[in-house]
């Protein structure tokens, strides 16, 4: 899903799609332009082994300041994996408005709250030294962080369709209990700014670095 909100967007880049659950990693991620991390049903809080080589993974990328932007599980490694805190948190599942706190000139066309599509269950609770948030929620502090002009993490998913989501909320329905799972079906009905928010992204990894 992300690849396929992306390619639209930046085609003039050829996205490769790795599982880092698996193992498959580039041998040189300083050699690529940008990465994304995408959502996962893992969780940060609940250690895998996989994730001690993503965490070295993000590490050799901000060294190298590759553009990397995390999305749901993405966002809350980046923060982990850089000295940051995640916790876990009531659920959030459904279509909330963010509102930036923060305006940066990638967010162009420019928007002072979006709606996005959203399902998790953990939270940065800490940011990582450096980063900064951009972007705020009655009950997700921390959304949007930027760390310098490389790094961006976003908790909410632009890449899901309404569609997906009803899927998605049947499919956690029995953990989130009948009354939140009812609002969250209810919201799907309304608006969401997916779209502005994916040419955001593409307006991030294509952005120049500014000069000091």
């Amino acid at each position: 899903m992300t690849a396929n909100m992306l390619t639209p967007l930046l085609p003039e880049y050829e996205i490769e799609q790795f599982d880092a659950v698996s193992g498959d990693l580039p041998a040189m991620p300083e050699n690529y332009d940008a990465v994304v991390l995408t959502g996962s049903i893992a969780n940060v809080t609940q250690h895998e082994v996989w994730m001690d080589r993503l965490y070295e993974h993000i590490h050799r990328l901000h060294a190298a300041r590759v553009k990397l932007i995390g999305i749901c599980f993405g966002h809350q490694a980046i923060a982990h994996a850089l000295g940051g805190m995640v916790a876990p948190a009531s659920p959030q599942v459904g279509n909330v408005a963010v509102t930036i706190t923060e305006p940066q000139t990638w967010m162009q066309p420019y928007q002072a709250s979006v709606q996005l599509l959203c399902g998790n269950f953990q939270q940065v609770v800490t940011l990582p030294a450096g980063a900064r948030a951009i972007a705020t929620h009655s009950h997700c502090a921390l959304p949007m962080y930027q760390l310098d002009e490389h790094i961006l993490g976003c908790q909410y998913h632009p890449e899901f369709s309404p569609a997906y989501m009803r899927l998605y909320v049947d499919y956690v329905a029995a953990k989130i209990g009948p009354e939140l799972a009812h609002q969250a079906q209810a919201q799907l009905a309304t608006q969401h700014d997916g779209a502005l928010v994916a040419q955001w992204l593409a307006n991030f990894v294509q952005a120049k670095a500014s000069v000091s």
